[in-house]
């Protein structure tokens, strides 16, 4: 596959031409995913950078990656999560009014969103309650994981197991969607 030969490239030749390939073919749905999470448009884009910088560094260290995309969605929550942590659980304000803020969006940009939003919603009514009920406080609300934690009676480590599960699940269904989006830009 492309991907498999871009990064064989980027390990063994160190080609930044082809590191720059995979930017261009998977930039797009990674700034979706970034900006879903962190609702900052400035800040998605950080991390979008972050991501291939980190690709990139690591490309001698880490063991070979077999599915680039989930590699590249997980890199692209855990880094959104450090971003979250690091500004102190502070609310975030909604799609919607991010999306209103940022007049720049091309339409397509817009589309793509909406679609992701309509996915992640469907995906999180389909959680269980309880990981339900703490992925809205933490994750739409802005609380931290003390917070949610004294609010639903649990503990910070349950809170953080639950979102663990809550964002396993999610990922889970949003993998076609990834795939799907990855195959319209390549």
């Amino acid at each position: 596959m492309i991907n498999n030969l871009l990064l064989r490239r980027i390990n063994e030749k160190e080609d930044e031409s082809a590191l720059e390939e995979l930017f261009n073919m998977h930039s797009k749905w990674v700034y979706t995913t970034a900006f879903s999470i962190v609702k900052d448009q400035g800040l998605a884009e950080e991390i979008v950078e972050d991501v291939f910088l980190k690709l990139w560094k690591n490309r001698k260290n880490s063991p070979p990656i077999v599915k680039l995309e989930s590699y590249l969605f997980v890199c692209t929550k855990n880094l959104c999560l450090d971003h979250i942590r690091k500004r102190g659980n502070k609310h975030f304000i909604s799609l919607d009014e991010q999306m209103l803020n940022h007049y720049e969006m091309g339409p397509d940009q817009i589309y793509e969103l909406d679609e992701l939003k309509v996915l992640i919603e469907l995906s999180i009514k389909k959680l269980p309650l309880r990981c339900k009920s703490i992925f809205e406080l933490v994750r739409n609300k802005g609380r931290s994981y003390k917070e949610a934690a004294r609010i639903l009676g649990l503990t910070p480590k349950t809170i953080e197991n639950q979102l663990r599960i809550a964002t396993k699940k999610i990922f889970l269904d949003l993998e076609p969607y990834f795939r799907d989006i990855t195959t319209r830009v390549s």
